[in-house]
């Protein structure tokens, strides 16, 4: 299972449309909370009329199967790859999204507007949330709290448990399902493989609650904050802003300046922007809906 493709044999329904070198595929995803009728997979060519055609053969046959609405690119749902860039094109990341300015030029001529929005961001360390953390942190101590570091192979063995605490702090999110665990494996974990991943877990009576992931760029002198989680039952807790203090002090001890924050979607609730002078080399990105 070395395809992402295959995350398709979970799905309800899916069927590959091509017209000349545009091709896509429409989804039935009934397990997602909110939109179940997809278009993921797709990749088109310069010529706004095979696009074109693609799109309405695909939602065509989404109002034959009785959807109202299609959104995407959502390859599945969001454990999988997923989002078009909408700018910045030139900054490749990693893992990043990188379709061209005609996708998204393309995809609004066709009636398509942005559903979701997301950002990725390079925060100054030295910042009052950096600050303010630090006595968190000590706060979640004398809470019985414990944070344990993992780098290398020895954060893959904490695999399971990364698994858990995600599946319990993302469930009921924009476009998330559950997933079986050895599709987290093979598909969404394999990405991974040969970075050098950086990880704190919060542990509360011997059990993982939480955890904060990141790993050197690939592409240049730029540590990336890549997924951080806290089970829902300590959410609010303030316990992220424990751990995230954790990932930023091992950052500068590292000896960076900022960190990327990556992939963060501008919909949720608990999205902060700071201000203009800790905040910079903005990227964005977008999943579409179009109502049929």
């Amino acid at each position: 299972m070395d395809n992402e493709l295959q995350i398709l044999e979970l799905a309800d329904y899916h069927e590959k449309f091509t017209v000349n070198e545009c091709n896509g595929y429409l989804i039935i995803n009934k397990k997602m909370a909110d939109h179940k009728c997809l278009f993921g997979f797709t990749q088109l060519s310069e010529c706004f009329d095979d696009a074109k055609g693609l799109f309405e053969a695909m939602e065509n046959r989404a109002r034959e199967l009785g959807f109202n609405e299609i959104v995407g690119p959502v390859n599945y749902c969001s454990w999988m790859s997923y989002r078009w860039a909408i700018s910045n094109y030139e900054t490749v990341l990693f893992p990043d999204c990188t379709n061209p300015p005609y996708y998204t030029d393309f995809i609004r001529r066709l009636g398509y507007r942005e559903l979701y929005t997301y950002r990725s961001a390079c925060i100054d360390m030295n910042n009052p949330m950096y600050h303010a953390g630090e006595i968190v942190y000590r706060q979640k101590l004398e809470e019985g709290f414990t944070f344990e570091f993992y780098s290398g192979e020895q954060a893959y063995k904490l695999a399971d448990a990364v698994f858990d605490i995600s599946c319990d702090a993302f469930r009921g999110s924009y476009l998330y399902c559950d997933i079986p665990k050895e599709y987290f494996d093979k598909l969404y974990l394999s990405w991974t493989k040969g970075l050098k991943l950086a990880m704190y877990i919060a542990f509360y009576k011997g059990e993982p609650v939480g955890y904060v992931m990141g790993y050197d760029s690939p592409y240049g002198d730029c540590f990336i904050s890549k997924t951080s989680a806290v089970r829902k039952e300590f959410q609010k807790h303030k316990l992220y802003t424990a751990l995230l203090y954790l990932g930023w002090k091992y950052v500068i001890d590292k000896g960076y300046k900022d960190m990327m924050y990556h992939f963060q979607c501008e919909q949720k609730d608990i999205f902060r922007r700071f201000d203009k002078d800790v905040e910079s080399g903005e990227k964005r990105y977008a999943v579409f809906v179009k109502e049929l």
